[in-house]
């Protein structure tokens, strides 16, 4: 019987600690928001695909999909999708998100995996920003790659709900970047 509760407690890491509240913008410029619940169900799956990435190639593909189910989650309980890539398909839209909406939900979702120290292979940065024609400013989340160095951006502005973000080089992202 001992070694049950020996292997019931070695498996309690893989067991979230409870339910996490977000809080997930939208409308542009964050006008609306809404407090997103993210369940142990889901927080084990996030940390189940960070722990299956053996490299930072694998891990950004696994942010890649964590970011797309947690919007899939928040749609269930705020209007985002109905979110379409840039802003100009969606303006009348009232889940419309603009780059300051995404980047700011992307941001507040992997400060939640880097607190509970799932990020093995990147470092979050925060936000980034930029402005290649002056007036044409965009913002999106960077990582860095703790093994190379590399700076990355998570972009999940650009495609229709339902898509994965965009990961790509920060450096090509700042030159004005668009899929």
């Amino acid at each position: 019987m001992r070694w049950l509760s020996i292997a019931l407690l070695a498996a309690l890491p893989a067991v979230a600690a409870g339910a996490e509240e977000l809080t997930l913008c939208y409308h542009y410029g964050c006008d609306r928001n809404r407090r997103i619940e993210v369940d142990d169900t889901a927080q084990i799956w996030f940390r189940q695909r960070l722990d299956d990435a053996v490299d930072a190639t694998a891990e950004r593909a696994a942010l890649q999909d964590i970011v797309l189910s947690y919007y899939q989650r928040a749609a269930r309980e705020a209007p985002i999708a109905s979110d379409r890539g840039g802003n100009h398909e969606d303006a009348t839209n009232v889940g419309r998100m603009d780059c300051l909406d995404h980047s700011h939900n992307v941001l507040v979702l992997l400060q939640l995996l880097a607190d509970k120290g799932w990020l093995r292979h990147h470092q979050l940065l925060g936000q980034v920003h930029r402005a290649p024609l002056l007036f044409d400013h965009h913002a999106a989340v960077a990582v860095r790659d703790v093994t190379s160095g590399q700076d990355w951006v998570i972009d999940s502005w650009f495609r229709d709900f339902g898509a994965p973000p965009v990961v790509v080089p920060l450096a090509i992202w700042k030159e004005g970047f668009s899929p």
